[in-house]
């Protein structure tokens, strides 16, 4: 009995995917980012709550790396570990940064270094933050051209969305807590709980308690609007700038618990972590 050949596989690139849109792959070069200086998903954090440092962050190199002229597809490199199309930019003229350039995000001085005029094109809009690649083995070279590197697309979700991390595992800046995929905003809403704020300065310490209707997520979005959320020691704290706190989970409690109860918690972690004496709590 003569074998019955299979019919091949089709895989769409995203080469494939820049022609249906009517871009040419030809001047189009892929950069992957990923960076060893942040903590893993900081980038694609960056990217969603704070559009114009991550830019700035991009359009700084320390080689040239950019040809003039060409267009980038952008992906950034996910906590868990998915390359996400982020955006296509058009390359303009290469520059210099003049002294005293500081990149907000690596938080290092970047006088001198090549400085390029980026600007994110309307093409392919759709497809930010939905569009997931197999980038392949060679990650070390995190900018190819596409014409020589036709990417097979795994994934054109609805809108990309990293899983949550576990309260155990979850810190993040206050100011980024607006800015948190709905998912982790709902997880956030639907528990009461004591969390820590560290200053990230000074590492002074506060202990708080969650027992509002929305939980956690709702007193930490009052220190996002405000910086303080009323409290009279971070009030004190902040009166020569707006300080900038980590949020963490110290412990989660049913929502059926006594206000009570989870004070008696609250002050038990004061306790343990000497907040009182060398932190930001007052009581």
């Amino acid at each position: 009995m003569r074998d019955i050949e299979q019919p091949e596989t089709l895989v769409l690139t995203f080469n494939d995917l820049l022609t249906l849109e009517g871009v040419d792959p030809l001047p189009v070069r892929l950069v992957r980012h990923q960076d060893g200086r942040f903590r893993a998903g900081r980038l694609y954090e960056a990217w969603r709550s704070d559009r114009a440092a991550f830019e700035f962050y991009q359009s700084t190199q320390s080689r040239d790396v950019f040809p003039e002229q060409s267009m980038l597809a952008s992906f950034i490199v996910t906590e868990a570990r998915k390359t996400v199309f982020v955006g296509l930019y058009s390359v303009g003229s290469r520059g210099a940064c003049p002294p005293g350039t500081r990149d907000r995000l690596l938080d290092i001085d970047v006088s001198g270094e090549n400085q390029y005029d980026l600007a994110l094109l309307e093409d392919m809009a759709d497809y930010r933050d939905r569009v997931v690649i197999d980038w392949g083995p060679g990650t070390r070279s995190w900018v190819q051209r596409a014409v020589n590197q036709p990417k097979p697309i795994l994934e054109i979700a609805e809108q990309y969305e990293p899983r949550f991390p576990g309260f155990r595992n979850f810190t993040r800046l206050i100011d980024e807590i607006p800015t948190l995929p709905m998912g982790w905003q709902q997880v956030l809403r639907s528990v009461k709980g004591i969390y820590l704020l560290v200053d990230v300065e000074t590492g002074k310490q506060y202990v708080g308690s969650a027992k509002g209707a929305d939980s956690l997520l709702g007193r930490w979005l009052t220190y996002a609007t405000d910086g303080h959320g009323g409290n009279l020691a971070l009030k004190a704290a902040g009166r020569k700038g707006r300080r900038t706190y980590q949020v963490s989970v110290l412990e989660v409690v049913d929502e059926n618990t006594p206000d009570e109860t989870i004070e008696q918690t609250e002050s038990f972690w004061k306790s343990k972590l000497l907040s009182r004496q060398f932190g930001l709590n007052l009581g």
